[in-house]
């Protein structure tokens, strides 16, 4: 044990280590833009095992362990009639392991269909009363201080929201004035989607500028492994591995 957590020591938990690592996979991600190779799917491959292996030890730890091997115990020292839910869960839980099986694997079908049951129920009446919340914290402004802004602001949320809603009133044909209303109503849909959209690459590029300052900051190890992948990646491509080439039928 002494000779393990030594190497982890001077390994995972050493400053050095762990720089020229982060630098490592970074530049290993990124050389998936030049093109897909071994060191891209090795990095993938290695996020993804530290995630699951992460997700399973937190699962048990904070799942499992807490909310069912602990009131099994309790319930087998000191049993009570609401013990029995936590033999339903397990069993609704087990139906899981079916996915294993090709012959039986609907069985687990049961616990996506709880599960989702379960979650509809509880989640849809709680955003409601989070929406409605929100939409009362919005209008003592308006009710305070009437000013332009604030009247234009509920205006803008009204009517857009009608329109948007009529967009998807699909038992009379889009014309006249249901057509006008449903036409603002994709504008409003498409100015919502854009600002999704938007935010979404904001928050891609705010992690390529975190991932750019650590190969900054660490300049000497980028430099250093940027030349190394590079002459790996000009060795797999040029003589390791070669692109079959294509034949007359394939081209057309």
């Amino acid at each position: 044990m002494h000779i393990i957590d030594l190497l982890i020591d001077n390994t995972i938990m050493n400053p050095t280590f762990q720089t020229w690592l982060s630098v490592l996979f970074t530049l290993m991600m990124l050389s998936f833009l030049f093109r897909d190779n071994p060191l891209y799917k090795l990095g993938e491959n290695t996020f993804l095992g530290i995630s699951l292996g992460y997700g399973w030890v937190w699962s048990w730890n904070m799942v499992i362990v807490p909310y069912l091997i602990r009131p099994l115990k309790d319930a087998y020292y000191d049993f009570q009639p609401y013990d029995l839910t936590l033999i339903l869960w397990l069993l609704i839980g087990s139906t899981m392991f079916f996915r294993f099986s090709r012959n039986k694997g609907w069985i687990a079908n049961y616990w996506f269909a709880f599960v989702f049951a379960y979650v509809a129920g509880y989640s849809i009446p709680t955003t409601v009363q989070q929406l409605f919340i929100q939409g009362a914290d919005m209008m003592k402004p308006l009710l305070e201080y009437p000013t332009f802004f604030e009247i234009s602001k509920w205006f803008v949320i009204i009517f857009g929201t009608f329109c948007a809603l009529m967009y998807f009133f699909f038992s009379k044909p889009h014309k006249g004035i249901l057509g006008r209303t449903a036409r603002i109503g994709i504008l409003i849909l498409m100015i919502n989607f854009g600002a999704s959209f938007g935010a979404t690459v904001m928050g891609r590029i705010a992690l390529f500028i975190g991932r750019a300052q650590v190969l900054a900051t660490d300049w000497e190890a980028s430099l250093v492994l940027s030349i190394a992948i590079s002459i790996f990646l000009i060795i797999y491509f040029k003589f390791i591995h070669k692109e079959p080439g294509l034949d007359d039928e394939q081209m057309h």
